[in-house]
């Protein structure tokens, strides 16, 4: 099992190789955020014996809700790589729906190189 952080910097060099906009702050807080949202549901995912496709399902959505629950059973799944994943799962969970909408945008284009 990879761990989060090699989840997390695979998840950034695919959001980043299909990324069309010029560089700016609020595209690479974009970009780290889907890539924190992509590498936490694939952790997730892989305990879970989930695919990349229940991934996929999950960003499509954009559910704050479901992402929430995610985050919780994480946290009491246990694991110092589970916590961290939880933690950056509910930051982006509980901020503004404008924000997880845009950043489920940018984790979609992760996923087209999957």
């Amino acid at each position: 099992m990879a761990t989060l952080q090699e989840l997390t910097e695979q998840a950034e060099q695919d959001i980043r190789a299909h990324v069309r906009s010029e560089a700016s702050d609020e595209t690479e807080y974009f970009v780290s955020q889907a890539a924190d949202l992509l590498a936490a549901l694939r952790l997730w995912a892989d305990t879970q014996q989930r695919t990349d496709t229940d991934v996929r399902s999950l960003v499509v959505a954009a559910d704050a809700t479901v992402l929430k629950h995610i985050a919780t059973e994480m946290a009491q799944g246990g694991g110092d790589d589970a916590l961290e994943a939880s933690r950056r799962l509910e930051g982006i969970a509980y901020g503004p729906s404008d924000r997880l909408s845009e950043t489920c945008d940018f984790a979609q284009t992760g996923l087209q190189a999957s």
